[in-house]
């Protein structure tokens, strides 16, 4: 009797396992509510100072504990408007309500004008409006591409220093 279940049973195990891998999304936060948080889906902030928006932050969704001193998001998109804009992608992240810096993980891509910044993670001091990481990345453009280790850039300066192990080529 059992040998006749055990083929059914070996199944229905390998079919579970097929669907737990297919729908695996890779992203580096997984959003998990409990009891003693809020979620949130199509999450939209935006900072305005002095009648001006400074900066869009927007998510497919947000995790927001109990003690609110961290949101975590997901897929999320943050805009800075300065000349030129800056635009940032990444598949999580959080967002301290405290002092209101941004901190973007796995994969972290950063579009300004004609120009592609690659990385791992990046935060964004809001403060200073200074952004770093210690990772690997990669910045190209039509007539660039340098990689390097570590990165900190001052926005409201446009400096920007790739720290260590730096590889540039210029293009004609």
């Amino acid at each position: 009797m059992m040998r006749t279940r055990l083929p059914f049973i070996l199944l229905f195990f390998l079919v579970i396992g097929t669907f737990a891998i297919v729908n695996f999304s890779g992203k580096s936060v997984n959003i998990s509510p409990s009891y003693r948080t809020s979620l949130m889906k199509d999450l939209f902030l935006i900072h305005k100072e002095d009648g001006n928006i400074k900066w869009e932050l927007s998510a497919d969704r947000a995790l927001i504990p109990i003690e609110q001193e961290k949101i975590y998001l997901n897929d999320l998109k943050l805009k800075i408007n300065r000349q030129p804009n800056i635009f940032m992608t990444s598949g999580s992240g959080t967002y301290e309500v405290e002092n209101g810096d941004i901190t973007l993980n796995t994969p972290v891509k950063i579009t300004m004008e004609d120009a592609t910044f690659k990385t791992n993670t990046v935060t964004w001091n809001k403060s200073d409006d200074f952004i770093f990481t210690d990772d690997d990345v990669q910045f190209s453009g039509r007539k660039f591409n340098i990689t390097g280790i570590g990165l900190t850039a001052q926005l409201g300066k446009e400096q920007v220093r790739i720290m260590n192990n730096v590889k540039a080529v210029f293009y004609r």
